[in-house]
This record gives C-alpha cells, sequence and structure tokens, in this order.
C-alpha cells in the first residue's frame, strides 16, 4: 500500500476533475443536517485535502490520516498556511487505532480498493467499528465490478492535464480474478520541452456489494440506504458503477 510516493507532489495535477467541494458538502449535510452530529470526524485516505479542507474551512473537527507520509507532508502545509491545526495520523487504514471515538468516519476517493481483498477490508471495518461509537456513521466510496473489467477493455489510454500528460494501463494479475494493476506514467513540464517521467504501479482490489455488506454486517453495522439516497444521489447521476455507501454502527 505504499502509494503515491513519487506522484504525491503532482497528483492534484491529475485528480481535478473529482468535485470534491460537492462530496464534503454532501457529507457535511448527512452528518450535521439529517443525522443532528456533532463532534469528531476523521477522513480515511485524506491525501492531500480534497475533502478535509472544505469541511475544515466549516469549522468542522475533522482529523486525516493516510498511509502516505508524502501526502500527510503536503496536507500538513496546506493546513499550516490556512492556520487551521486539525488533527492528522500517518497510520494503516487495517491497523488504525486511536485515543478516543469518533462520531463519523468517511472513507472518499475510492480508497477501499487499495486494500488487497475483501479480507483487508473486513480489518478495515472491524477498526472503523472499534473507533466509532453505537449510532455514528461511515461513509465510504467504492466502485462495482463492471468498473474494473471497463478498464481492462480500454487499452493504453492517454490524458492530458494542462501541460501535464498521464498514460495509464490496466493489467488483469494472471493468479487473481478479484484485482488488477494500474499502471501510471506521467509527464510533468519542468521548462519548455522539459519533463519529467514519473511511474508508479496501484494494485487495485475488485470487491462485490455483497461481500462488503456481509463483512460489514458481521462487524455491527446496518445499512442506511435512506441517507445515501438523500444525501448522494445527485452527485452520483452520472456514475453508473460508483456507490458512496452510507453505513450505522449498531452495536
Amino acid at each position: 500500500m505504499k502509494l503515491y510516493r513519487c506522484l504525491a507532489p503532482y497528483y492534484e495535477r491529475f485528480m481535478s476533475h473529482i468535485d470534491y467541494e460537492g462530496e464534503a458538502e454532501a457529507v457535511y449535510r448527512l452528518l450535521f443536517q439529517e443525522h443532528k452530529l456533532n463532534g469528531r470526524i476523521l477522513d480515511v485516505g485524506a491525501g492531500s485535502g480534497g475533502h478535509l479542507l472544505p469541511l475544515a474551512g466549516m469549522n468542522i473537527k475533522v482529523s486525516g490520516l493516510d498511509y502516505s507520509e508524502e501526502m500527510i507532508a503536503l496536507l500538513k502545509k496546506k493546513l499550516s498556511e490556512k492556520h487551521l491545526a486539525n488533527k492528522l495520523y500517518t497510520m494503516d487504514m487495517r491497523e488504525m487505532s486511536f485515543e478516543y471515538t469518533f462520531d463519523a468516519i468517511y472513507c472518499l476517493g475510492e480508497t477501499i480498493h487499495h486494500l488487497a481483498d475483501i479480507g483487508e477490508a473486513n480489518a478495515f471495518f472491524r477498526c472503523a467499528s472499534t473507533a466509532l461509537k453505537p449510532g455514528s456513521i461511515l461513509i465510504f466510496s467504492w466502485q462495482e465490478p463492471e468498473y474494473f473489467s471497463e478498464l481492462l477493455n480500454c487499452g493504453d489510454f492517454y490524458e492530458c492535464h494542462g501541460d501535464d500528460y498521464l498514460l495509464w494501463s490496466a493489467e488483469r494479475l494472471s493468479e487473481r480474478e478479484d484485482a488488477i494493476d494500474l499502471h501510471y506514467t506521467a509527464f510533468i513540464e519542468q521548462n519548455i520541452d522539459s519533463y519529467t517521467r514519473i511511474r508508479e504501479t496501484h494494485r487495485l482490489a475488485v470487491f462485490h456489494r455483497h461481500d462488503l455488506e456481509h463483512a460489514l454486517k458481521k462487524t455491527g453495522f446496518h445499512h442506511r440506504e435512506d441517507l445515501e439516497d438523500l444525501c448522494f444521489n445527485d452527485l452520483l447521476l452520472n456514475e453508473d458503477t460508483r456507490h458512496i455507501s452510507v453505513f450505522e454502527k449498531t452495536r
């Protein structure tokens, strides 16, 4: 799971298509208007702060967790520039533990697919259950298996982001049907006609809905489809395979 070691400084250049503020506003609406929470929030896979910073700007007590030291360093710098002192953790989401409990945890950006398999997802759910109070909320985004099939069928794919370029391709692991390797080659402009080339490979797990729901039920969570429909449906209107799921801790 050691990701974004090289890509971290350039991460935001290639993620401008994500509606971070819209998703942060939906999280705020769910937690503070519909579910009436008033306490600590944890952003798992916080990255460089796409969701955390808008929520912090709303005076929400949101902490950030990421496995990448490079990402946490970027986020810490941004918080300092905004004179914010949110708590940050460089920690493995499969083994996370804290000195206090949270009222909500969210894990967006499809971070859950960076786990190796359903066993590791189950480890995350167990840690989340331990870190949450009864009645608290877990929010996470994920993609259906069809999404990964589409990636595999794309072949090499080329994107232009301003003066930077990204070439990526997906590869099925010969020994496994539940994971793919996503190969990134980024060309970052340094000067006119001068580029730095960066390569990373991210292994992504493929999950089925029934496996996720079974693992969550075993760790004491109840599916809240009513809150999903109310707060996230509009964000996902044009996305056939992506979901933002909401579960409530019941015990």
